[in-house]
């Protein structure tokens, strides 16, 4: 590990106030149904002070992984009504393409119940379509939170109308820009 990457793992541990990145992911991933065995899978979380965290493992024959729960020190101090999240991607490359098996962003420093709940059931296969979805809040219960992925839930999840998202007039805008 470079000298410049184990100062900032350091810096992880001193700051102002306690930020949960991350909890516990547990998951398995395959490829129409086959588990991907030896495949690496890739975690960048990152606080909106500029603090971030990379780790990575790998599958086991079952193409099953987990990573362990993070927390890092904020490196600014609170500062009442400040916009604060923290943003989660969890990937991997698998015969040149690349997977999202996560990728959404947190309001707030502290756990959530719901995305203890999916990041504890990355159940993805290669196959999937990736989409953008919603699953329930802890505080309202609605569906007001939001995450792509190739994985699939059978309970709590609800696959976005991204047009209708972004809305038509920015759709047409993104496709205009890119021609």
């Amino acid at each position: 590990m470079s000298p410049l990457n184990m100062l900032r793992k350091m810096g992880n541990h001193i700051g102002a106030y306690k930020v949960h990145l991350c909890p516990e992911v547990k998951g398995q991933i395959t490829d129409h149904g086959k588990p991907l065995a030896n495949v690496k899978i890739e975690r960048t979380l990152s606080f909106s002070d500029g603090k971030y965290f990379e780790d990575h493992t790998f599958t086991d024959e079952k193409g099953a992984f987990s990573l362990p729960e993070v927390n890092i020190r904020s490196g600014q101090p609170a500062v009442p009504f400040a916009k604060v999240f923290t943003s989660q991607a969890i990937c991997f490359s698998y015969k040149n393409n690349e997977y999202i098996l996560w990728g959404a962003r947190l309001s707030g420093i502290k756990q959530s119940e719901a995305y203890v709940k999916k990041l504890g059931s990355l159940i993805g296969d290669i196959s999937n379509d990736q989409t953008l979805f919603n699953f329930k809040s802890d505080k309202s219960g609605e569906y007001t939170n939001r995450a792509n992925s190739i994985c699939i839930w059978e309970n709590d999840y609800r696959i976005m109308d991204v047009e209708k998202y972004l809305g038509l007039n920015s759709t047409k805008k993104i496709m205009a820009r890119n021609l």
